[in-house]
């Protein structure tokens, strides 16, 4: 079962744009309708729409699109080849799919009352519960 991602054409033309036109597995470069958008196999699960989508596609010519099916290498050498994308094309494909990532916030905690309760639950525990 093969899966397919279904990206809008302009979005899918911008992802192969911020690729530079190029194939991401020969490098060589190629009219960006020539292209094509190819999904990372999942393992099992399902495809990600949300969070950085980015990590599941590669940009690829017919030509290593073909041999990418035809012999299906290991998922972890498609992910090698995602990973070692510029930094600047990961950010740009980030943006054109619509993933900003967030950063964290840690939750107001007051940490005088937290101390205080585990205080006395290891004092119960080790009292009261014998």
């Amino acid at each position: 079962m093969e899966l397919s991602l279904k990206l809008n054409p302009v979005k899918e033309l911008r992802v192969k744009l911020a690729a530079g036109s190029r194939c991401e597995l020969c490098w060589e470069a190629y009219p960006s309708h020539l292209l094509e958008i190819h999904l990372l196999p999942m393992a099992g699960r399902h495809v990600r729409q949300g969070p950085d989508l980015q990590r599941e596609i590669l940009v690829l010519c017919p030509r290593c699109h073909r041999h990418v099916h035809a012999f299906d290498p290991d998922r972890a050498d498609q992910k090698t080849l995602v990973r070692s994308r510029p930094a600047a094309v990961r950010k740009e494909i980030r943006a054109i799919l619509g993933y900003t990532p967030s950063s964290y916030t840690p939750p107001e905690v007051d940490l005088a009352a937290v101390y205080e309760e585990t205080r006395q639950l290891s004092s119960f525990i080790v009292n009261g519960a014998g």
